[in-house]
This record gives C-alpha cells, sequence and structure tokens, in this order.
C-alpha cells in the first residue's frame, strides 16, 4: 500500500481542487515502476482511490499489468449479477 500524497501535482486532492491529469500521470507511473522494481513479484496492481481511474490505462500500456480501480471493480461486480444471454 503506497499513498500518491508525494506525486507532484496530486496534492490537489487534499486541497479539493481540480487534479492536472497529465501533469500527475507521469509521477504516478514513476511511483508504480518505483514499487515494481523493489517487489518483482506483483502481479496486478489496486488502485483504491477513486481519484486513481485516470491513471489505470497509463499503467496497463506501461507494465502490462492487470490493473484494478473503482471503475473495474465496480464493472465486475455488477456483470456478476446480469444475466448472460448466451447461456440462460
Amino acid at each position: 500500500i503506497r499513498g500518491c500524497q508525494d506525486v507532484p501535482g496530486f496534492e490537489a486532492v487534499a486541497k479539493g481542487e481540480k487534479v492536472d491529469v497529465e501533469y500527475v500521470t507521469p509521477g504516478i507511473v514513476k511511483m508504480v515502476a518505483g514499487i515494481l522494481s523493489t517487489c518483482p513479484s506483483i502481479r496486478a496492481i489496486l488502485l483504491e482511490c477513486t481519484e486513481l481511474p485516470p491513471y489505470s490505462d497509463a499503467l496497463r500500456k506501461e507494465f502490462d499489468l492487470p490493473v484494478f480501480d473503482v471503475i473495474t471493480c465496480a464493472d465486475f461486480f455488477i456483470s456478476s449479477r446480469k444475466d448472460n444471454p448466451r447461456f440462460g
């Protein structure tokens, strides 16, 4: 578990301001690269903050790992309750 409070530009979250996603993205990628270099056995990334889904695609592209965020988890939950027309 790591916080993003030291990522340049992400302090906007604590201030309740709009986050400049283009500015913050390289910092998020750099932070995750550091984590993966010290923990190479990581096989997936979980973004638990609702401010983080905008960075999911950049992380998927950079590290070729599954990335789960509030949107993908909600989609997974919703799909588990839907009827599958191919089977049912």
